[in-house]
């Protein structure tokens, strides 16, 4: 295992700029002995002493997703995908905010129920790059954006490494697709790694420069992925959220089949509990069984008709079965 890195920090300042920063942005500022501090980033060897919050980090397990900014249509459809699939299954989808896969991972995040959750470079009031304000704002609607910058700081080139850490820190692992070989994706798998994180790659073309980096991964022993699936398996804890997600989903089409099969109206409903799928009904004996008029029992079946529930044939009727 290499030596572990030692990244330059972002410059600090006393609490009064800070505090005003929280002012102008409205943000939470976590330190590392507050309760609320995330759990997994804690435990790495080098955890920030701070965290800006803009937004509420979201509970439930967490995943990374990362790779190239310069992601080709096949790399963003990937991400996005493993992202929402991800999400679907109410795991916490972590990557930077980044062009290319950071973004098409988020996006997916959001086409899911699950918040996503967005680490910085910069400070939180300088969004970076700058054509990701209105995704960074979605973002931190319903998930967060975290940084340990101080509001104001600028998108330099060494201060990204450093945010990586706390990418893959958050992370129960960290799956990467697309990945140059000088990717700084590279950089967040091999802290991954440094960490006791797992490390997952989507493989690519032999043809392209993007696949050169997640294929030394997974010659270096990182876990091919090729759908969700791959991911959840390793770890109890996204197996029971599978699951979980999985029954609420049967539960929700239960109630909707339901719902769609069974007549809203009450009136209506009462003449459809006493029906059969098979064995017809006449007219009559609904008329008895319901001590109502014949006249309001037609009344009744020929709305439940018209509305496709019933199928009547000489003065009989039946459910109907309903697509």
């Amino acid at each position: 295992m290499s030596a572990r890195h030692t990244w330059p920090r972002p410059s600090s300042t006393g609490k009064v700029a800070e505090n005003q920063g929280q002012r102008d942005r409205q943000t939470t500022l976590i330190w590392l002995t507050d309760p609320a501090y995330p759990r997994l980033l804690k435990q790495i060897h080098d955890p920030p002493a701070r965290l800006f919050v803009d937004g509420r980090i979201p509970a439930g397990p967490t995943i990374a997703v990362v790779g190239s900014r310069r992601a080709t249509p096949y790399g963003q459809r990937v991400a996005h995908r493993l992202a929402k699939d991800l999400s679907q299954v109410g795991v916490v989808v972590v990557s930077g905010l980044a062009r290319g896969i950071d973004a098409a991972a988020h996006r997916g995040a959001l086409d899911g129920p699950t918040p996503t959750v967005a680490v910085m470079a910069t400070g939180l009031d300088r969004i970076y790059p700058p054509e990701h304000k209105e995704l960074a704002r979605t973002i931190a609607a319903t998930g967060a954006l975290i940084t340990e910058s101080k509001p104001g700081t600028l998108p330099l080139p060494g201060y990204f490494p450093v945010r990586n850490r706390i990418i893959s820190g958050l992370s129960l692992g960290v799956v990467v697709v697309e990945a140059a070989e000088r990717s700084g994706a590279l950089i967040t798998a091999r802290m991954a790694l440094e960490q006791g994180r797992e490390v997952f790659c989507v493989p690519g073309s032999i043809e392209n420069p993007l696949a050169v980096g997640a294929h030394r991964l997974l010659k270096d022993g990182a876990k091919l992925i090729e759908t969700v699936d791959d991911v959840l398996d390793e770890f109890p804890e996204l197996a029971r959220a599978r699951a979980r997600a999985q029954a609420h989903t049967r539960a929700r089409t239960r109630a909707r089949t339901r719902a769609d099969s069974e007549p809203q109206d009450p009136e209506l409903a009462a003449v459809w509990e006493l029906l059969d799928w098979v064995e017809p009904r006449h007219h009559d004996d609904l008329a008895v069984m319901m001590n109502l008029d014949i006249k309001e029992v037609n009344r009744r079946l020929t709305l439940l008709e018209m509305s496709g529930y019933i199928i009547g044939d000489s003065g009989t009727v039946t459910r109907r079965a309903r697509d």
